[in-house]
């Protein structure tokens, strides 16, 4: 490559890194999401010789706990929340990158970049990624450069090891990657090869994968957390699923916003099933994986707009090829091939006029959303930091962990947020009788109400956990009993109800 094309690259390199970087940069002065507080606070926990499930309840893998750890040990002079966000910039960053050199396989430079950056909007734009920090986030670049080892070189032992290593590496950062992770492993050990050679192969995916898990499994045994990692990550994500989520309230807007992908990837399949032998199998595995990740999705019962980032380096993927294919047909030199393919061409353009109509206000709604839950927390944080004293433990019932960096108050027990005490099917009156006696023994000094489906004290609404068995009764009796309401701050909708203990007000 001449020194005018290594510039070039250079350039397109930058570039898409920055591209990342702007799309997350809301996340530095909007701050932490539900999700990625706790993962913030458990890495601060590690680092002070603490035990993710055993000293903090939380569901997820521990990938992302042992990240933020060893980012905040690099840099102990930063917050914790932008080390969180600087550890997103660098693996989305890298992500994209490697989509782009994936893309660079069948596509020109210009064009490889221009859905480089469409990979960006899906993987860093504030709906999705929410500013950074999310196991998916995470998650996304081991899968990525699995992707391209598969892509990139011949399927021998030494790259069934590697490409082990990296779906594992996913799978300890988030569970919603398992149908990539399945897709991606299968792709990497089949092919016309005898039996012996398969299983070959499929042996040493099998010895790359586990090496990590089993270090890690070591670390929480040793740790005294292994039990509490299984009820956590285990009991309590299957009971989540027949507790329910998002699902029919988003679907209609993700059709939308991946109607322009659906459409340039059915084309991309039916050239696929033309010639089945002309596509390698990464594209086989990008079709498998977008298939198995659906089905998922619909397994849970549950969606939210961060999943999409797993989907993203698929969906693009295949999304390119088949307007590459478009492009083509476009030019054949038989008349009923160029009409189908302009048929095709016209549905994809109003199929991006969609999903780009329906993007653009989605994104301004969520940050807008997003300065408002920001200011909400801004003027509950001040008033603690004014009215209690450092040493004043603290529980937040509903979904904003971030209080507990923010406000630098301790936490009253390890749970951060009431996601288990209000899912009926996994938390048991037992546990809430074990909770009544640790506050009755040690009680929270502060107890800060936010927005929640099962609401503490404010009036019951409806929506996601309506008609569920009431498991917090006691513990409503207990504050009403022992807790002054001293601040309130919001409305109705998005409020902070902050309750002071009377024994010692």
């Amino acid at each position: 490559m001449s020194p005018r094309g290594w510039a070039l690259a250079a350039g397109r390199s930058f570039s898409l890194v920055a591209a990342s970087t702007v799309l997350l940069w809301p996340g530095v002065g909007l701050g932490s999401s539900i999700d990625s507080a706790v993962y913030v606070i458990a890495g601060s926990d590690i680092r002070a010789g603490l035990m993710p499930y055993r000293d903090l309840w939380d569901s997820k893998p521990p990938g992302a706990f042992l990240l933020n750890a060893l980012g905040q040990s690099l840099l102990p002079w930063l917050e914790p929340w932008l080390v969180g966000w600087l550890l997103t910039v660098l693996f989305t960053g890298l992500s994209v990158l490697l989509v782009n050199l994936l893309l660079r396989r069948h596509l020109s430079a210009g064009a490889a970049w221009a859905w480089s950056l469409v990979a960006c909007v899906v993987l860093a734009s504030y709906p999705t990624a929410l500013g950074g920090g999310l196991t998916e986030s995470f998650a996304v670049l081991p899968l990525v450069a699995a992707m391209y080892v598969l892509d990139a070189r011949t399927p021998t032992w030494r790259t069934a090891v590697v490409i082990g290593f990296l779906l594992s590496c996913a799978c300890l950062c988030s569970l919603q990657c398992l149908p990539g992770v399945v897709c991606l492993g299968l792709a990497s050990t089949w092919g016309d090869r005898q039996v012996r050679l398969w299983v070959t192969q499929a042996l040493a995916l099998i010895a790359g994968a586990i090496s990590l898990p089993l270090a890690v499994v070591g670390w929480l045994v040793s740790g005294g957390a292994i039990g509490d990692a299984v009820d956590q990550v285990v009991v309590f994500n299957l009971a989540d699923r027949e507790y329910g989520g998002q699902l029919l309230t988003l679907l209609p807007v993700v059709c939308m916003l991946l109607f322009f992908f659906v459409v340039a990837a059915a084309v991309a399949v039916a050239a696929m099933a033309q010639q089945p032998r002309a596509f390698t199998r990464l594209y086989w595995s990008c079709l498998g994986w977008s298939v198995a990740y659906a089905a998922y999705i619909a397994y849970q019962g549950r969606l939210f707009l961060h999943f999409l980032i797993l989907i993203g380096p698929p969906l693009v993927l295949l999304a390119s090829l088949g307007v590459e294919e478009l492009r083509r047909r476009l030019r054949s030199p038989r008349l009923w091939v160029r009409r189908l393919a302009f048929g095709a061409a016209a549905v994809a353009t109003v199929a991006l006029l969609v999903s780009s109509g329906v993007a653009v206000p989605l994104n301004s709604m969520v940050i807008d959303g997003g300065r408002a839950n920001a200011h909400l927390l801004d003027q509950t944080e001040t008033w603690i930091q004014a009215e209690t004293p450092n040493s004043a433990t603290m529980f937040v019932w509903g979904s904003r962990a971030s209080l507990y960096l923010d406000a630098h108050r301790p936490r009253a027990n390890r749970i951060v947020n009431d996601f288990p005490i209000v899912a009926a099917k996994y938390w048991t009156s037992d546990q809430t009788a074990a909770l009544l006696e640790a506050w009755t023994a040690s009680p929270p000094a502060i107890i800060v109400e936010g927005a929640a489906t099962t609401p503490l004290l404010r009036p019951a609404t409806a929506g996601r956990g309506a008609g569920q068995p009431d498991t917090v009764a006691v513990l409503r009796q207990f504050v009403r009993a022992n807790y002054n309401l001293k601040a309130s701050f919001g409305d109705d909708l998005q409020f902070s109800d902050i309750y002071i203990y009377a024994w010692t007000d």
